[in-house]
C-alpha cells in the first residue's frame, strides 16, 4: 500500500483536530470557451449548488466564468481518460472521489498541482496531497436512519438483514463504490478488495434493498418515509438532519471507510490559467469553512478556521477515528470496471 493509503486515517485524525485561520479565491469554466472560462466536471445537485455559492464569486472576481459538466464520476472518469489523446478536452476541472480520480491519473492525464500553479496548495494537509490532484473535502461513510422508526439506534452491518427493515435500507446508485467496500467491513474486508462487499450486499438483496440514483433522491426517500436506513457520508447527514428530517447516523462496529472529494486538471484543458486559479479558490480557506458550516465536509487545508462547535460535527472522536479504515487506492482501481458490472448486473437486477 501507498503511503497516500497508509497515512489515511493519520490525515483524518489531524483534520479533525483543525482549529486555525481564514484567507483567499476562486473560479469556474468550459470547453470552446475563451481564456476567461472555465469547465468544470461535477455532480449537479448540493454539490454543485455550494460550489456556485462559495466557489463561484471567488474567480468572479478574476473575471473568470464557470460552465459546469454535470453528470456521474464514472461518466466523468470515463471521458478524461477516453479524451486523454485529444488536443483538446471537454473539461479544465474534473472533480472526483478519491478512487475515481487515482484511476484517471493511471492514464497520465493530469498536470501535476504545485505551488506556483495553485498558491493555497501551501497550506494543504500534508498526508492530503497527490502528484495529480488537490484535496478540495472529506468525511467518512456512515449508517444513517431515522431515528423516530428504529429509536434504538443501529450497532452493526447485520441489523440491516433483520426482515423488519425489508425495503427500508437504501443506498444511492452513484455511490457505488463506496457502498460496496463499506458493507465489506462486515464481510472481513480490508479496504483492497470489492469482493467482500459483494457477498454482503447479496446477502442483503434479500430484503429488498432500494437504490435511488442520486443523494438527494436518498433525502427524499427519508422525509416520504420510505426508507429507514441508508449508508451515507457523515456530512450529508448533518445536512439532512439540519434541514429537519428525524435522523441519527453511526459508525458501525464493523467500522467505516473514508472518502475525499479532489480536482485536476487535464494536460489538454483549454482554459489551464483559468482551471488553476478555480483550483486555488477550492482550497480558499472561507470556501472550506462555508462548506463545513453548509454541507457538513471537514477542511483539508490547515489555515482554514472552524468554530468549536462546528469542529465537533464536522470532525472525527478518537474512538471513531480508530474504526475508520483506510483502502488501497492502486488495488481498487483495478477492480472499478468489474465493481460496476457486478452493482448493475447482479446486485441491482430485479429491485
Amino acid at each position: 500500500m501507498s503511503k497516500h493509503n497508509e497515512n489515511r486515517r493519520d490525515f483524518l485524525k489531524m483534520a479533525s483536530g483543525l482549529m486555525l485561520a481564514p484567507t483567499l479565491p476562486m473560479i469556474p469554466g468550459l470547453a470552446n470557451a475563451a481564456s476567461s472560462e472555465v469547465v468544470v466536471g461535477t455532480w449537479g445537485g448540493d454539490y454543485q449548488r455550494l460550489l456556485q455559492e462559495n466557489i463561484e464569486p471567488i474567480v468572479a472576481r478574476e473575471g473568470i466564468k464557470v460552465i459546469y459538466d454535470t453528470g456521474n464520476a464514472t461518466a466523468r472518469n470515463t471521458k478524461v481518460k477516453a479524451e486523454r489523446n485529444s488536443r483538446r478536452g471537454s473539461m479544465d476541472v474534473p472533480i472526483l472521489g478519491d478512487i475515481d480520480m487515482y484511476d484517471a491519473s493511471t492514464a497520465g492525464v493530469f498536470i501535476p498541482p504545485t505551488a506556483q500553479l495553485v498558491p493555497n496548495l501551501v497550506n494543504v494537509i500534508d498526508n492530503f496531497k497527490t502528484a495529480y490532484s488537490i484535496p478540495h473535502i472529506f468525511s467518512a461513510m456512515v449508517l444513517v436512519y431515522n431515528a423516530e422508526k428504529i429509536p434504538n439506534g443501529l450497532k452493526s452491518f447485520n441489523d440491516t438483514l433483520d426482515p423488519k427493515y425489508k425495503g427500508r435500507v437504501a443506498f444511492s446508485d452513484i455511490l457505488f463504490n463506496f457502498n460496496t467496500l463499506f458493507v465489506g467491513l462486515a464481510e472481513g474486508g480490508k479496504g483492497d478488495s470489492f469482493d467482500p462487499g459483494q457477498k454482503f450486499l447479496m446477502k442483503l438483496k434479500a430484503n429488498q434493498p432500494k437504490v435511488f440514483p442520486s443523494n438527494e433522491a436518498v433525502a427524499a426517500a427519508f422525509k416520504s418515509g420510505e426508507i429507514w436506513i441508508a449508508c451515507m457520508w457523515k456530512a450529508r447527514a448533518l445536512q439532512w438532519r439540519d434541514a429537519g428530517l428525524p435522523l441519527e447516523f453511526v459508525i458501525p462496529e464493523e467500522g467505516a471507510v473514508p472518502v475525499t472529494f479532489e480536482a485536476a486538471v487535464p494536460k489538454n484543458a483549454r482554459n489551464q490559467d483559468s482551471a488553476w486559479k478555480y483550483l486555488n479558490a477550492m482550497l480558499d480557506p472561507q470556501g472550506q469553512v462555508a462548506f463545513a458550516r453548509t454541507m457538513g465536509y471537514a477542511p483539508t487545508v490547515k489555515n482554514a478556521v472552524l468554530p468549536e462547535d462546528l469542529q465537533k460535527r464536522v470532525g472525527f472522536t478518537e474512538a471513531e477515528l480508530a474504526r475508520i479504515h483506510p483502502y488501497n487506492l492502486e488495488a481498487l482501481a483495478s477492480q472499478r470496471a468489474s465493481s460496476l458490472d457486478f452493482w448493475n448486473k447482479e446486485f441491482k437486477t430485479g429491485l
